[in-house]
């Protein structure tokens, strides 16, 4: 494979692209071994934190048009990671709760993550690390 033109690589934004989308291809590559879509794993992570959600609320926390968040939660309401019903505080609306299974699968895909991250950052020291990570979050509006 030929190595990028010397103006690319001297381009910081280029480099912080191209890294981004290498983590991105290894956080994917890491779910794929679990059967799950990185649309899936933004519906889990959010019921992880909040265990039970409103269908509508839970499409505008993921960013996803409630028409398409149905078929994700079809997918996943069948493989037994989290469960549908009532909403305990208005019975028109649908809730969404993570169920035990898809708790442990959160577990999972997080040691996964961590794996794949790991891998990425490998020829960083520890401290090196630490130093991305803080100049990444400063970065964030």
């Amino acid at each position: 494979m030929a190595r990028e033109p010397l103006g690319l690589l001297a381009s910081t934004g280029y480099l912080l692209a191209r890294v981004g989308s290498e983590s991105r291809r290894r956080f994917v590559q890491a779910l794929d071994e679990h059967d799950i879509t990185l649309a899936q794993y933004g519906v889990l992570m959010i019921l992880g934190e909040l265990e039970s959600a409103p269908q509508r609320g839970l499409a505008g926390a993921a960013g996803i048009d409630p028409r398409n968040l149905v078929p994700i939660l079809d997918q996943l309401e069948r493989r037994g990671f989290l469960s549908r019903g009532s909403d305990a505080s208005d019975r028109r609306r649908h809730a969404v709760a993570l169920s035990r299974r898809g708790r442990t699968l959160l577990n999972e895909l997080a040691g996964a993550g961590a794996r794949a991250e790991q891998d990425l950052l490998s020829p960083l020291s520890v401290s090196e690390r630490k130093q991305l990570h803080s100049l990444l979050a400063r970065l964030l509006p």
